[in-house]
């Protein structure tokens, strides 16, 4: 058998692995050995068996081509496009809201906008 040796391991990673060997009643090294082994033959972690059991059998593999044909086959019904429209209006009328401008401006350039906005106010 191959050995292989891994260099750089944080202390936090270390003392999850020998907690989760103590649960596993296992050395760290087994539990290492036991983590390789089921990521290398394809089985699933606790986390993707978790998703899997609340999201559906095939949550991670939908292509994109298999959506784009679910949505072709199952177009929107009137209800759903006027409750599109509503929101897109209703989105709309937020944007000229100051009070609810969310976006994401560099402080800098905030201060370079309204320095622009006053000596245009100014002229």
């Amino acid at each position: 058998m191959a050995a292989i040796t891994i260099r750089n391991i944080p202390d936090e990673v270390v003392d999850a692995l020998k907690a989760r060997a103590k649960r596993n009643a296992r050395s760290m090294e087994a539990e290492v050995r036991e983590i390789l082994s089921r990521t290398a033959s394809g089985d699933e972690s606790g986390l993707e068996a978790s998703a899997r059991e609340r999201l559906g059998v095939r949550a991670w593999t939908i292509r994109g081509d298999e959506i784009n044909a679910w949505i072709d086959a199952h177009p929107p019904t009137e209800e759903q496009l006027r409750a599109a429209r509503e929101w897109a209006a209703e989105l709309e009328a937020d944007r000229e809201n100051p009070i609810l401008d969310d976006s994401l401006i560099d402080p800098w350039e905030r201060a370079e906008q309204l320095a622009r906005e006053r000596a245009a106010d100014r002229l």
